[in-house]
């Protein structure tokens, strides 16, 4: 391999060995030449066999593939800042180990960084499986669909030049996980860049089933989310439903909390309840009546601790 590496793709990883060897395997699929890429796998202390698959699959792949280890886990931010700093390619690309991304994703997202010259990052396309219905999810699951430029920077399909992660520093190794690529692109529009988007450079996204318990960690991990608007204004400006609330059924759900309390002595104070109730019914829909009374709850309940822990930590108001 003698041609001169032009994009390397850094991809963090944590005990998901079976996915990041699925995607390794189907890399050589990429329209652009394997000469001009290279992989920098990051595995962020896992405890499965990631580190000896991709060492082993460096030998049989037609590509650089390399792969590091963070010193202590991390998170994401701190795996993927370790990667791109250990490459040397002028422009960079990030990709989540759980995506596929399509065989132009590499060339196209070049082709966008080098179309686009005043842009300091560019999303790629994001989209779900096909044949998927998400309307019909109703039951705990995630996904990510990415079909313009969005205020969240997220980060499963990226690119940079080499130049502007070096003048912001990266993602947010503060921040950490949950957040930490939403801020990693606010930094650079804050550098003085601008902002991309590359349709043609398109990965698919799984759609995952998670759990209720993984909804309640995760809505405490919103504090993070606070900590962004902290640092970048501009994301709280534009992401947020008002500059006090992250979305409209987070005061909404305070408001019901009150409204309960309340009615022990006043009873049409449970009228308060209802602007959370018409406001959530589009999560409850076709759902249970357990989910619709319990489950739902402790999910806001679990995002407006997170608010508030992330707004005592941080100096600002978000509920």
């Amino acid at each position: 391999m003698s041609a001169t590496v032009e994009i390397a793709v850094v991809i963090p990883t944590y005990n998901n060995a079976g996915l990041i060897s699925t995607i390794l395997e189907e890399m050589p699929e990429q329209t652009l030449d394997a000469e001009r890429f290279e992989v920098v796998v990051v595995d962020d202390c896992s405890t499965d066999d990631t580190v000896a698959r991709v060492e082993a699959l460096a030998q049989l792949v037609p590509y650089r593939l390399r792969v590091l280890k963070t010193p202590v886990n991390g998170g994401p931010a701190a795996a993927r800042n370790l990667g791109w700093r250990a490459a040397t390619a002028p422009a960079l690309a990030f990709l989540d180990d759980d995506c596929t991304p399509s065989a132009k994703w590499l060339e196209a997202g070049l082709d966008a960084l080098a179309a686009q010259p005043g842009a300091g990052v560019i999303q790629g396309r994001t989209h779900v499986p096909e044949g998927a219905s998400i309307n019909r999810l109703t039951d705990w699951y995630i996904w990510r669909v990415v079909e313009e430029p969005t205020a969240y920077f997220e980060g499963c399909n990226l690119f940079f030049p080499r130049r502007v992660l070096e003048i912001t520093g990266g993602f947010d190794e503060e921040i950490r996980y949950y957040g930490e690529d939403c801020s990693a692109g606010w930094r650079v529009l804050e550098a003085g860049f601008g902002q991309g988007f590359a349709p043609e450079a398109a990965m698919v996204h799984p759609v995952q089933q998670r759990g209720f318990r993984w909804f309640v960690k995760n809505g405490y991990l919103e504090s993070r989310l606070v900590a962004c608007a902290a640092k970048h204004p501009g994301f709280r400006q534009v992401a947020f439903w008002r500059p006090w609330a992250y979305r409209r059924e987070d005061p909404a759900f305070f408001l019901a909390l009150f409204g309960l309390l309340a009615a022990v002595r006043y009873r049409p104070a449970l009228l308060l309840v209802l602007p959370y109730v018409w406001w959530q019914r589009p999560s409850v829909r076709n759902v249970n009546f357990f989910r619709l009374c319990l489950q739902v709850p402790v999910v806001d309940a679990a995002r407006m601790a997170g608010h508030v822990r992330g707004s005592l930590e941080h100096g600002v108001f978000v509920l």
